[in-house]
Order: C-alpha cells, then sequence, then structure tokens
C-alpha cells in the first residue's frame, strides 16, 4: 500500500469516529429538555441509554400528540421522535432494591447521567448527585429542572413541578414589546425545554474538559428559569 493509501485510509478512519464515541451516558428523561440534551450527545457518538419504567409506560413523550397507530393496533407518540434518535432504552424500576442496585452498577462505569426530574426526587430515590459520586468520583451529572437543584442559592420554587410554557412565562419571553395591551402569548414551540437541554450539553462538555484535567465530575444544575432568561 503506498503513502498516500495510507494516509488516505487514515483520514477515512478518523472521518468516521465520532467526537464522543466510547463515552457511556444514562438518562432519567421525559418530554423534551432532557431528551434534548441526551440526543446532542447521542448524535456526537456517545452510547446514550435511556432508563424508563414500564409502571408508567416510560417517556411521558410516548403517549403524547400526535399518535399515530402502529400495525399491531398500538398508540405511539410521535413526539418521542423529536428528541430521542440514536439511543438505546431499557425499563428499569428505580424504586425497587433491585433496580436501584442495577442503576448503580450501571452508574459507576458511565460517564454522564442526564436526569430531568423534579428537584429533589433522585436524591429521594438515593440516586443523586452524592449517592453516585459516591461509586463513581468521574461522573458528570446533569440536573435539568424548573427551577435548579436545593444544594445552593435555592429559588422559592424549587419544589414547584414546570413545564416549558412556566419557563417562558416567569422569565417574560410571552410578553413581546410590538403586542402592547395584548396577552402573554406562548410562543408556539419549546424555546425553555430546548434552551435548557442545549445549555444542558454544553455544561456536561464543560465538565469533560474539567474532568480530563482533574480526573473529577462535577453536577452540572441548569433550570428552565434560568434558561429562558
Amino acid at each position: 500500500m503506498t503513502n498516500t493509501a495510507t494516509a488516505a485510509k487514515g483520514l477515512e478512519a478518523m472521518l468516521a469516529m465520532r467526537p464522543l464515541e466510547g463515552l457511556r451516558v444514562l438518562t432519567i428523561e421525559n418530554y423534551v429538555a432532557g431528551p434534548y440534551c441526551s440526543m446532542w450527545l447521542a448524535d456526537a457518538g456517545a452510547e446514550v441509554v435511556k432508563i424508563e419504567s414500564r409502571d408508567t409506560g416510560g417517556d411521558r413523550a410516548r403517549s403524547t400528540s400526535p399518535v399515530r397507530v402502529t400495525d399491531d393496533g398500538r398508540h405511539r407518540g410521535l413526539s418521542l421522535m423529536r428528541t430521542n434518535r440514536n439511543k438505546k432504552s431499557v425499563t428499569l424500576d428505580l424504586k425497587h432494591p433491585d433496580g436501584k442496585a442495577t442503576f448503580l452498577d450501571l452508574a459507576a462505569k458511565a460517564d454522564i447521567v442526564v436526569e430531568n426530574l423534579r428537584a429533589g426526587v433522585m436524591d429521594r430515590l438515593g440516586l443523586g448527585y452524592r449517592a453516585l459520586n459516591a461509586v463513581n468520583p468521574g461522573l458528570i451529572y446533569v440536573a435539568i429542572s424548573g427551577f435548579g437543584q436545593k444544594d445552593f442559592l435555592p429559588s422559592p420554587y424549587v419544589d414547584h413541578p414546570a413545564f416549558d410554557i412556566v419557563g417562558q412565562a416567569l422569565s417574560g419571553v410571552m410578553y413581546r414589546p410590538e403586542r402592547q395591551g395584548d396577552r402573554p402569548t406562548y410562543l408556539g414551540f419549546s424555546l425553555a425545554d430546548i434552551e435548557a437541554g442545549v445549555l444542558g450539553a454544553y455544561g456536561a462538555l464543560l465538565a469533560l474538559i474539567h474532568r480530563g484535567r482533574t480526573g473529577k465530575g462535577q453536577l452540572v444544575d441548569i433550570s428552565l428559569y434560568d434558561a429562558s432568561l
């Protein structure tokens, strides 16, 4: 093989490898914000394993309209397809001791965890950042919630659930100068969720650089409200 052919083959192999190949991401996510974050990581080559609960029907987007009836008669929410490409999915009961033990074992071998539950839910399950950091000090934990987590300057709304429309409303995005006198208007797409997902992915990448320098993981705390602002 000539030097030119060898160089071309090496370049082809390099281009075929995506930037995050070899990284494993675990997610506990619903609807848009968390899935949008992990979708970008999956697109960049990370192996994303989506943890879903059989009891609740998995990601709520599976039952969100528009719905398509499959050949076997099941109703499939097409919203799921917006933000879940390139991912694997498994069912796991995180409230059961065996399910919790399995998740801890997976987290010990993971690089990133992404969750967009209400603040404190993962802590109550015994699977929050501190618990996972104890088994994997290099783990990067991305938490996306309505108003941030409870460990640093907690919001007065920290215990409240929040959807995209709440982030848009409270941040003032729904009040537009050119429509003074009108009622606040939803933008028509999930801007707060999308922004939170982008910032979550960005934070995870910065934390990966930090881990490369120090060997230590970090908690990336993203709120829909802050992202909307």
